[in-house]
């Protein structure tokens, strides 16, 4: 019924375009998203949307679809290709499903806030994993930061690594990610973001990984107790355009699009950073505990990441090196 209505949504958004006559955008770019509308990730596609229309004076016209209503982000980027979605902000774990190379984005501890503000870095990666989408018809023009994500418990204050074991906890991630849950002793479970409050208020889980904005604005202090590892798992979100649509346009249009992306995900790194910072403080001055691990344990959790991403490495050695070398000659480590 949804894709039904996204169709329909669709028909009407192309002939009102049809209908405009002379003054009409000579491109329609359509970008949806499944969060609401009030999600600093639409916020930021309005912005794009604003500054895309500004360089272009008009000739290419961003129409932002929140909250599902035209497609959810799985089958937006299904539709990439098809002429009814030119662009998608997905997070980075459902662009692995395309090519398992791109999952290096989703191993434990594999980038940080300061390699991705690192200009030479962020560039250099990106073209690294659009090379591995673009012959399925994608280009990624830009990578967002989504979230440093961390532990939420309702009823168990966690210090260690094994303070977790034998939890159930909603997780979402790639294959390697699930590996190192399980190598946690955690029961990974999935879910919907929707019903983690539930979930974990009736006992089905003990607690989610999840980011400040889920902690602060789904689960609330139900979720009372925090545990933070720094860089454990920095979430992303990666900026996926057809790519036969964008290859089409003239140089000054690409050149528009690509720089807007570019100038958004730059100050996206440090406000979305900032604003979870003041999500967390929000939770701890509503009582919650929210313990960070120290150094000593950083390094136990980053063993155990090396032992989960093993397989990875022996199955695409190409791109470890590739990104070994980048980390070298941009003189960055995760």
């Amino acid at each position: 019924m949804k894709s039904a209505i996204g169709r329909f949504i669709l028909a009407a958004v192309l002939g009102a375009t049809a209908i405009a006559g002379p003054a009409r955008a000579t491109e329609t770019l359509i970008l949806p998203n499944e969060v609401a509308t009030t999600h600093w990730k639409t916020d930021y596609q309005k912005q794009f949307s604003d500054l895309v229309n500004q360089k272009t004076g008009g000739k290419i016209d961003v129409k932002v679809f929140a909250a599902g209503q035209l497609y959810n982000e799985q089958d937006a980027l299904a539709a990439l290709g098809t002429g009814a979605v030119q662009m998608v902000w997905p997070v980075s774990v459902r662009v692995e499903t395309i090519a398992p190379q791109t999952g290096i984005l989703n191993l434990p501890f594999a980038i940080s806030d300061k390699m991705m503000t690192n200009a030479c870095f962020s560039s250099g990666l990106t073209q690294m994993i659009s090379s591995y989408v673009e012959s399925r018809g994608l280009k990624v023009l830009g990578l967002m930061r989504t979230a440093d994500l961390f532990f939420i418990f309702s009823g168990k204050e966690v210090k260690k690594m094994e303070d977790i074991q034998g939890t159930k906890v909603r997780v979402t991630g790639g294959r390697v990610f699930l590996d190192t849950m399980k190598r946690l002793g955690i029961s990974p479970v999935s879910m919907a973001a929707s019903e983690m409050s539930s979930a974990m208020s009736q006992g089905a889980i003990d607690g989610v990984f999840s980011s400040p904005a889920g902690w602060a604005e789904m689960i609330g202090i139900s979720g009372k107790y925090g545990w933070y590892v720094p860089g454990f798992q920095l979430s992303t979100y990666a900026v996926v355009v057809d790519k036969g649509w964008y290859d089409k346009l003239a140089p000054d249009l690409q050149q528009a699009v690509s720089s807007a992306i570019d100038e958004i995900s730059k100050r996206e790194w440090i406000e979305a950073k900032a604003a979870d910072e003041k999500l967390i403080q929000k939770m701890k001055d509503q009582g919650a505990k929210f313990h960070v691990a120290d150094e000593a344990e950083i390094a136990r959790w980053r063993k155990l990441a090396e032992e989960s991403t093993t397989p990875f490495d022996k199955a695409h050695p190409d791109v470890v090196g590739k990104f070994k070398a980048l980390e070298a000659s941009c003189g960055v480590g995760g």
